[in-house]
């Protein structure tokens, strides 16, 4: 049987903001394994919020949805629908206001808290069968680029960007060998798992410092 290997990104289980200002541009999501702004690395779909509340700094904003229950309190909570997800760019999720959307949008004031929770979304998650690993490059001392015939079968290549500590290629390669080589090998194996704020590592690749995941996917998928 052939070993087929599994990889997803890095994600937090969540995410808490406080708006600095009256804005319903939120800050730029962290601790996804590489840069918020990077192709491979960042948030760029609604699908991968699961859930949104807001805990209110003011107990009388009247600026909310009609959906949703009257602000009476400081520190009330509501649970803001996803459909009130205007945006999602670069790791950078903005809301509906109310005026945008009078159902279910929420005009944000300062201090009020943000909370998101994340799930898998789309191309957060990839596997592929071993036999389609084309190569394994350095290209940094902090990064090794991994290869793979495309899951279109259609002559283009997909990348997998792994991050770790420096000069660490050579132990990589030796991991992935493991992986693919070692006795154990056939069925499904994650090599890197990176959602829920705590990373599975495949026992080969541990202590070498792995702590981002890039997904560069062939351009028509």
């Amino acid at each position: 049987m052939e070993t087929y290997l599994y990889f997803r990104k890095f994600r937090p289980a969540d995410i808490e903001f406080t708006q600095g200002s009256a804005t319903n541009v939120l800050a730029a999501i962290t601790g996804i394994g590489g840069a918020a702004n990077a192709a491979e690395f960042k948030i760029g779909s609604a699908t991968e919020i699961a859930s949104i509340t807001v805990t209110t700094a003011d107990a009388a904003n009247t600026s909310i949805g009609s959906n949703y229950a009257t602000i009476d309190a400081i520190g009330f909570v509501t649970n803001v629908a996803t459909s009130a997800i205007r945006t999602v760019a670069d790791s950078v999720v903005t809301l509906d206001t109310s005026a945008q959307d009078s159902d279910n949008g929420y005009t944000l004031e300062a201090n009020d808290k943000v909370k998101l929770t994340f799930q898998q979304g789309l191309e957060t998650c990839v596997m592929y069968p071993a036999s389609s690993l084309m190569g394994v490059e350095a290209t940094a001392t902090d990064q090794t680029t991994l290869r793979f015939k495309c899951l279109k079968n259609n002559n283009q290549d997909d990348f997998i960007l792994l991050n770790h500590d420096a000069g660490k290629f050579d132990d990589v390669v030796a991991g992935l060998n493991a992986i693919v080589n070692g006795k154990n090998h056939g069925g499904l194996v994650t090599v890197v798992d990176g959602s829920g704020g705590t990373p599975v590592i495949n026992k080969a690749l541990k202590g070498l410092g792995i702590d981002g995941l890039g997904i560069e996917l062939e351009d028509s998928y």
